[in-house]
């Protein structure tokens, strides 16, 4: 299949708990959810540098190293033509533009599903019924990146904005979708999610990992053409909709790309993702990791199948403790009950940052915490 293309749409700020194909029952995205349906949905993809405000050049970025630290980067023998889509209505245009060039790997970088949401329309205002006018509840459309306090009220005029802002992102991928040929791979993720007041922010005023903003979607969909890595699911009805219960994070789109364009791949943290979609193995690491800096603080998570670990490497704050998945939402933090986790996963943690800086592949260093898990 020398002559498949790849096409990776990487939004950003886009939340996975919008999504129908993630469990999202109020929110209209019937082309993402088209995609999920012939294609391949990974249920546990974390952001490992979640950058709402983008300033890393994709060939700094996990996504484009396959390393977790800059500091152990090794350069991508193929890098894509990268295309950045600030826009959200435009976003479609520029796409198609940018697939004239005919590459055999394009990135694109967008669109910007944060705020402010201007419009000239009123299509923001579609998740508002009469009751909420009624109420003068109203299209927010300018909120801002801090600590809030909101009411009720508040919140419901900040998601059902945002809700409205997803669905009109997934009405520009029908055009994009209707335009791909039988030869191209899609990917469609995100750079990030978006806190909206789940965790008492707007946007990551403060280093906060927690899923609305670390957990965002990945989505593939395979060439209909038959691929010289088969077996593959195709976009046959038996397979497409393959769900895959697996932690996978943007270090392994690198290695998954390459060897899918049948080039080499150089030494990386990253794993390949054809051995899940194959079903040759059930994981392709025993837990994930991410960081982040924010209004001069940091923070750090790894994230096994059962636990979330947050920790503040200064100390300032409390390490905190969540349970997956039954906490979803990360409300209950069992940081003071589960001590004996906390401080495994932290020891984890400290090696894995070593490990990480080391030149070569990466060695998970190994974690046993979740033989904890009855006394929770």
């Amino acid at each position: 299949m020398d002559s498949m293309k790849i096409l990776v749409l990487e939004a950003c700020g886009l939340s996975l708990s919008y999504l129908g194909c993630y469990g999202s029952e109020w929110v209209a995205t019937p082309n993402l959810d088209r995609i999920a349906a012939e294609g391949i949905v990974f249920d546990w993809h974390f952001v490992d540098q979640p950058e709402l405000l983008p300033s890393t050049p994709l060939p700094k970025r996990s996504v484009g190293t396959g390393c977790y630290a800059l500091e152990a980067a090794i350069g991508a023998p193929m890098q894509p033509h990268v295309t950045r889509c600030e826009l959200l209505p435009s976003f479609a245009d520029d796409v198609l533009k940018a697939m004239e060039t005919n590459d055999a790997w394009l990135w694109i970088e967008g669109p910007s599903l944060l705020p402010p949401w201007i419009r000239e329309d009123d299509l923001l205002g579609m998740y508002f019924d009469e009751d909420d006018l009624e109420d003068r509840l109203t299209p927010w459309t300018d909120p801002p990146f801090e600590v809030a306090d909101l009411d009720e009220a508040e919140v419901l005029e900040l998601q059902n904005t945002y809700a409205a802002v997803v669905t009109l992102f997934d009405a520009q991928l029908e055009v994009i979708v209707n335009h791909l040929d039988d030869d191209t791979l899609l990917c469609v993720t995100a750079r990030s999610g978006l806190p909206l007041a789940e965790h008492g922010m707007i946007g990551t005023p403060q280093p906060r990992l927690h899923d609305e903003l670390v957990h965002v979607p990945l989505l593939v969909r395979l060439p209909n053409r038959p691929s010289r890595l088969a077996p593959l699911p195709g976009r046959e009805p038996e397979n497409a909709g393959l769900r895959i219960a697996a932690l996978t994070q943007p270090v392994d789109l690198l290695p998954t790309i390459l060897e899918a364009l049948g080039q080499s791949i150089p030494p990386t943290h990253g794993r390949s993702l054809w051995p899940l979609i194959r079903g040759e193995v059930d994981s392709i690491r025993p837990y994930a990791f991410a960081h982040l800096q924010a209004g001069g603080e940091e923070s750090r998570l790894i994230r096994t199948p059962t636990w979330a670990l947050h920790v503040d490497p200064s100390g300032a704050r409390a390490a905190q403790v969540y349970v997956k998945p039954e906490d979803r939402r990360e409300v209950n933090d069992l940081g003071q009950q589960q001590i004996e986790a906390a401080e495994q996963m932290a020891a984890t943690m400290r090696a894995f940052m070593d490990a990480i800086r080391r030149p070569g592949p990466l060695t998970y260093p190994s974690i046993n915490v979740d033989s904890t898990a009855e006394s929770r």
